[in-house]
């Protein structure tokens, strides 16, 4: 009987004492929303910039995801390979060669039937459509381009070095 007594108390110590470490840890947690947290902030001793921030955006100012497909238009195909282009602050993406894709671009002004083809190969005449897209923003404004090619050996002949991926 002695010993039940004990196993008793020591559960009932047991309890107390995670009641203790439960008060304890919330007053740990809510105790940092008391007294100096509540109190007002200390006023700013950085001086006032001369120019005003420039303006934020969601986009980045040229960002554009690429894609190539098999048929004759872009919505009723599915791409076969996608690739994604950035452009500001510096050439990034998946793109294989961003740099110099960027650098296309800019030299186009943007214009995709401005970019330079590859230069002439010999290709069959099997008409197997190829469709490229371009969709984003370039220099902040909104792109959407499609071209499609007789066939894959057109696109890489004529087809500009931007959708080479």
């Amino acid at each position: 009987m002695h010993d039940m007594r004990n196993t008793h108390r020591g559960t009932r110590n047991r309890r107390r004492l995670g009641g203790a470490v439960l008060a304890l840890l919330v007053a740990a947690s809510f105790g940092p929303l008391s007294g100096t947290a509540l109190a007002a902030p200390a006023p700013s001793v950085t001086p006032a910039p001369s120019e005003p921030p420039a303006a934020t955006s969601l986009f980045a100012p040229s960002a554009l995801t690429l894609t190539v497909a098999r048929g004759e238009r872009a919505e009723t195909t599915v791409p076969l390979r996608a690739v994604t282009l950035s452009c500001r602050p510096t050439a990034t993406g998946t793109h294989p060669a961003p740099a110099a894709a960027c650098g296309q671009l800019r030299a186009a002004q943007g214009d995709f039937d401005a970019l330079p083809g590859r230069g002439r190969s010999v290709c069959t005449k099997i008409y197997d459509p190829v469709v490229v897209t371009a969709e984003g923003v370039w220099e902040g404004e909104r792109v959407r381009y499609e071209r499609t090619y007789a066939n894959s050996c057109v696109l890489r002949s004529e087809g500009m070095s931007v959708f080479s991926f």
